[in-house]
């Protein structure tokens, strides 16, 4: 699934390694790759409705918010 967002561009990856070979700031936590959901494509909002909804019926509704992240996913993670 990771791979298929990341083709779309609906995931964005950044390698924290590169980025702190050229000298910036590593985003996200720090670990080696930084991921986030890109906020300027439609298909992310659309992703986030048919998780919301799998997991609904996955899980049921309290079961859900047990397995959930609530963390932003537009931000570098």
């Amino acid at each position: 699934m990771k791979k298929i967002l990341n083709i779309l561009m609906v995931m964005q990856t950044v390698s924290n390694r590169e980025r702190k070979r050229i000298g910036l700031k590593p985003l996200g936590r720090g670990f080696t790759e930084a991921n986030r959901l890109n906020p300027y494509h439609p298909f992310s909002y659309l992703t986030i409705a048919i998780v919301l909804i799998v997991g609904i019926f996955m899980f049921g509704f309290v079961g859900f918010w047990k397995q959930v992240d609530l963390r932003n996913p537009f931000k570098w993670d």
